[in-house]
């Protein structure tokens, strides 16, 4: 390419077109779908709602989980999708969080527990309409490993 108007004029275009892919939001209030969701050998809630406030890359989150003997657990987070480590409260105890995007409409984040016993790997897709959220879940803990798929329907 010797001709310096395309050197110019090359990045700048391949820059614009890699720019065009919008992250979407994950904005709004979900419920989990606890049929649809798969559990494998992990035992499935009653019921899950989250909310979440999400401007790209900060992100909040909080909600209720009501598991298999009506116990009620509340969870809140705010931290960015960044790589970053965050403090978190898990079921599991405290520890920190890091979320990253692995493309527009997906993110990874992995929990480390602060006593290193317990690792929590998603990854959480919003669907082309915007209107479910898939969670792939891996678990590390000292009873074994477990996975499981956490579907979300918007409200």
């Amino acid at each position: 390419m010797t001709d310096p108007v395309l050197r110019i004029l090359l990045p700048l275009v391949l820059s614009l077109g890699m720019g065009t892919a919008q992250t979407p939001s994950l904005t709004g209030a979900w419920d989990l779908n606890v049929a649809k969701s798969n559990w494998g050998k992990k035992a499935k809630p009653q019921s899950v709602e989250v909310t979440i406030e999400h401007s790209e890359p900060d992100v909040k989150y909080s909600g209720v989980a009501v598991g298999a003997q009506e116990h009620t657990r509340h969870f809140e987070f705010a931290g960015k999708i960044d790589g970053k480590e965050y403090p978190v409260a898990r079921e599991y105890g405290e520890g920190k969080i890091t979320l990253k995007r692995a493309n527009p409409a997906t993110l990874n984040s992995e929990f480390r527990s602060t006593d290193g016993r317990f690792v929590e790997l998603a990854t959480t897709t919003l669907s082309k309409d915007g209107k479910t959220l898939t969670r792939q879940m891996r678990l590390k803990s000292p009873d074994g490993n477990l996975s499981w798929t956490e579907i979300y329907e918007k409200r």
